[in-house]
C-alpha cells in the first residue's frame, strides 16, 4: 500500500522549492575558512549557514544544549572545553 502516493516521489523536489534562487556554496565555503582560520580554543562547536531559514539552526542548539547539561549532569562535562593536556 502506497500510503503517501505522489507526495512521497516529489520530496526532494519539494526542498529543493525552499532554497532561495541567490544562495551560494560561496557562503559554506567562506564559513569554513573563517572556522578553520580562528585561533585554536575559539574555534565554533557548530557552524550553521541556513539560506532557507528553515529552522534548523534552533533544533541544533536545543540539542548541542541537552548533550551539554547530559555530559556535566554525568560528570563529562570537561569534553565540551578545548584543553591541551590531553
Amino acid at each position: 500500500m502506497d500510503l503517501y502516493g505522489e507526495a512521497i516521489r516529489t520530496v526532494p523536489d519539494r526542498l529543493a522549492a525552499l532554497l532561495p534562487k541567490d544562495a551560494s556554496v560561496q557562503e559554506v565555503a567562506d564559513a569554513i575558512v573563517k572556522a578553520v582560520a580562528a585561533p585554536s580554543g575559539a574555534r565554533p562547536w557548530r557552524v550553521h549557514i541556513d539560506p532557507s531559514h528553515d529552522g534548523s539552526e534552533v533544533v541544533w542548539a536545543v540539542g548541542d544544549r541537552i548533550r551539554a547539561e547530559f555530559l556535566a549532569n554525568s560528570g563529562l562535562g570537561d569534553l565540551l572545553v578545548p584543553n591541551s593536556h590531553r
